[in-house]
């Protein structure tokens, strides 16, 4: 496996004149953007009352869907990091990779500049051997997919065929960049990797579409308008400033409205909805894998 081009294409993004602004700077825009956010937030909750109405509308049935998706949604990154880990020749066991990948998605979300990946990074470097630059690298195929998936569905309710276009176009790229960098004999992998965002990204369309439904029955929105909607709000994923995104995820929404034609109402009383809601998922999910983890130590204690 030629990880050397990866690592080079890697490097040459990493020193644009805009990335490094913004490695250098993130914490302070981070801060600007959280204090931004929750200043407009509060403004617009006073003077559109009616929002917190909405959203304390969902009932148990929608707020069960939702904790089940977004775990759906945590065995895709799952199922994305054995594959990682796999294309890099390494093997993780299934058990050690789910806790892993649990106890990353609360750090993702409640940790500084969403830094579960780090630890995702430092985990496998210590537990099986494989280096960060390796494992980080590796990673640009899901970003890639991520990135050009959501690009293209972006389109779907305003310019249809152009979402087409660039989904076929991404899975050319996909299967001549295998190649290309020497990845010819684990393109299994490589696609695994694909199927699996791309069921991530089905799954994020389930959720806000339930969310939008709650917040706004009446407005009857397609699923046209919920796939462009979900990939605008994906998108922000590259923008990791603010744990869980705050802010962040509002703005690309604000500013990508003429594609999907939900209007800002809508979009706040969701965002509120959602965050809610994924604070309680996480809190969950910290309590789980910490029991797993708890059983664990005792069994070994016992044995030994």
């Amino acid at each position: 496996m030629d990880m050397k081009k990866i690592r080079n294409a890697g490097q040459k993004f990493l020193h644009f004149g805009f990335v490094q602004f913004i490695l250098r700077h993130k914490k302070a825009l981070g801060i600007i953007v959280i204090v931004a956010f929750f200043a407009f937030l509060v403004y617009y909750l006073v003077a559109n009352p009616d929002v917190l109405r909405n959203v304390v509308k969902i009932g148990p049935g929608r707020g069960i869907a939702l904790l089940v998706f977004y775990f759906f949604v945590v065995l895709t990154n799952f199922g994305i990091m054995v594959a990682t880990v796999r294309l890099c020749k390494k093997y993780l066991p299934t058990r050690s990779g789910l806790l892993l990948t649990m106890y990353s998605s609360v750090v993702n979300f409640f940790g500084p500049l969403q830094s579960g990946p780090g630890v995702r990074a430092v985990y496998l470097k210590t537990k099986i051997g494989l280096r960060i630059r390796d494992y980080t690298f590796a990673m640009l195929f899901y970003y890639f997919a991520f990135a050009a998936l959501n690009v293209s569905l972006m389109f779907i309710n305003t310019i249809p065929w152009l979402s087409v276009l660039g989904i076929i176009a991404m899975i050319v790229l996909i299967a001549a960049g295998t190649q290309k960098l020497g990845f010819g004999h684990l393109k299994k992998y490589v696609f695994a990797i694909f199927i699996l965002t791309l069921l991530q990204v089905l799954c994020m369309v389930v959720i806000y579409t339930i969310e939008l439904n709650a917040v706004d029955p009446s407005a009857h929105y397609t699923i046209l308008q919920t796939i462009s909607y979900t990939s605008s709000a994906n998108l922000s994923l590259f923008v990791s400033l603010t744990p869980g995104g705050i802010g962040i995820r509002e703005a690309f929404l604000i500013f990508s409205e003429s594609l999907h034609h939900i209007p800002l109402s809508s979009i706040i009383s969701a965002g509120i909805l959602d965050r809610a809601f994924y604070i309680i998922f996480v809190i969950l999910l910290f309590v789980v894998s910490t029991g797993l983890n708890l059983k664990d130590m005792f069994v070994s204690k016992k044995k030994a």
